[in-house]
């Protein structure tokens, strides 16, 4: 078994799938946490951070960027990533999808006003999201609720979830923003309250993103 190492800001964001493929598999592994204000200095090591981003992750001396990449690797090392390719590519499906809502959103925050941002989020909420999330609405009620591809959790299950507590229980909130999608709001729920990490989510480090 490889020594694994995990190197991102004191969050969850987009280092918390693979702290959760971790946890659910047993591995352990380095949870390298550092605060905001370290970044600066942090950044000039250009060996660990290439890229110039976090997170990256090392296994044993080989270094990981992208965080897409680690999550990838992982879900495939982990057994993540569906049961052949036409799961994976659903699961795919999924994470792309979810990452338009994120391109979406991160228009909402970055460079606006605070007045411009409860506008936006307004938006969000009434227009933007929707063909995103009524979609993801669909897949869900179509593959039973509890889990997105197959009968098992995989990293389609974990990445949204990753997505909906940011935007319902972190500094980037968004009020509202599950009310039209009442099948996405039940796997959120079920994810939290009784899905296999129930207790990682209720025990883990509490941040505000």
């Amino acid at each position: 078994m490889p020594n694994y190492k995990l190197i991102y800001f004191d969050a969850r964001g987009r280092a918390e799938p693979a702290r959760m493929m971790f946890t659910l598999r047993g591995i352990e592994f380095v949870d390298d946490r550092f605060k905001h204000e370290e970044w600066p200095q942090r950044k000039t090591n250009k060996e660990m951070f290439p890229t110039g981003q976090a997170p990256v992750m090392m296994i044993d001396d080989k270094v990981i960027p992208q965080s897409n990449a680690i999550c990838r690797y992982l879900a495939r090392e982990l057994d993540f990533y569906g049961a052949n390719n036409l799961e994976g590519a659903q699961i795919d499906i999924v994470l792309e999808t979810m990452g338009d809502i994120e391109l979406k959103l991160h228009n909402v925050y970055v460079g606006q006003t605070e007045e411009k941002k409860v506008e936006l989020k307004k938006e969000f909420v009434e227009k933007t999201s929707k063909p995103y999330f009524s979609y993801l609405d669909q897949l869900i009620q179509a593959a039973g609720g509890k889990n997105f591809v197959g009968n098992k959790i995989s990293l389609a299950d974990i990445h949204v979830f990753n997505m909906l507590d940011m935007m319902t229980n972190s500094k980037y909130a968004i009020e509202g923003v599950l009310d039209a999608h009442p099948q996405l709001a039940a796997f959120y729920k079920f994810f939290k309250e009784e899905g296999p990490l129930k207790a990682y989510i209720a025990s883990r480090p509490v941040t505000d993103s």
